[in-house]
């Protein structure tokens, strides 16, 4: 077969186990959470230390676990990039995996991946998110647009560049069942998907008024994002790296923006009113000019 990722074997490591040039070469996979996880690791510190005015954003913990989410999805990042472009690492399990979907293909499954990756596909996800913003911003809620457009936008520059870093070969063309013509590696879907569908779950759980609610929109978020995911392997457009490294970089990706969000609206209603909007159910975001209701408390 042809196309398939070649085979280097003995790279050079670092003291850390990693390969020596993965840092040098793919920065842009683990740069932006470096950054961030700095950032906030020295928050978490201030907020520890009770420096004025940290402690009243968020408590030390916030900080803490975001920053080290942060830092565990930018060497999974890196790592995976590293991976795809050497083919060693995970990518020993691309091959079978690509193989098991070739032969337990139907024609209904056919039909099904194809309505799902036409639904879940960067086109429709940023349609799906500007419809979104738009929304939002007519009924006020200017900083949750801001927060959507961003993370849709951003989602679609992290796949523009991360494709023309790796430049990753897709599966062969001839078991392809659908038309694709870029690089294999991220995921567009993959990243796409986990992003606009994560911040859309994020921002209906923080105005659920019961666990059974939060639990079922989380529950549905995860399934559709993953049944895109699925879909792109069945379909043999892209290994199994590939679809996972979209997942991780789409997770970060939400997670900073949807931090950096909960951050600046408790440091400026802290400023405004004294306390952080979100920690006292019904109270009033004056950007928003709506009632306020406590957010996912990881984020």
């Amino acid at each position: 077969m042809t196309g398939l990722p070649v085979i280097m074997t003995g790279p050079p490591t670092s003291l850390a186990g990693f390969p020596a040039d993965m840092f040098r070469h793919y920065w842009l996979a683990w740069l932006p959470y470096a950054i961030a996880t700095i950032v906030l690791a020295a928050l978490a510190a201030l907020a520890g230390l009770n420096a004025v005015g940290v402690r009243k954003i968020a408590p030390p913990g916030m900080f803490g676990v975001a920053a080290v989410a942060l830092a565990v999805l930018g060497v999974a990042t890196a790592t995976l990039a590293d991976a795809a472009s050497e083919g060693d690492g995970l990518t020993v399990f691309d091959r079978p995996t690509w193989q098991w979907f070739i032969d337990h293909r139907s024609a209904f499954a056919t039909t099904v991946a194809k309505i799902v990756t036409t639904a879940g596909s960067t086109l429709v996800m940023g349609i799906l998110a500007g419809a979104v913003a738009v929304l939002l911003f007519v009924r006020r809620r200017r900083g949750d647009a801001v927060l959507v457009a961003v993370v849709a936008a951003g989602g679609g520059l992290i796949i523009f560049l991360g494709k023309r870093v790796v430049s990753r070969v897709r599966p062969p063309e001839q078991y392809r069942l659908a038309i694709e013509t870029n690089q294999s590696f991220p995921s567009g879907h993959a990243l796409e998907s986990m992003a606009v569908i994560g911040v859309l779950t994020v921002l209906i759980v923080a105005g659920a008024t019961s666990l059974a609610t939060t639990v079922w929109v989380v529950l549905v978020g995860a399934l559709l994002v993953t049944a895109i995911g699925v879909s792109r392997l069945y379909l043999g457009v892209h290994w199994a790296t590939d679809v996972l490294e979209g997942w991780l970089t789409g997770a970060g990706w939400l997670l900073l923006c949807v931090t950096v969000r909960r951050l600046w609206r408790s440091y400026r209603d802290n400023r405004e009113h004294g306390s952080p909007t979100g920690t006292d159910p019904g109270t009033t975001d004056p950007e928003d000019d709506r009632p306020v209701v406590a957010g996912p408390p990881t984020l």
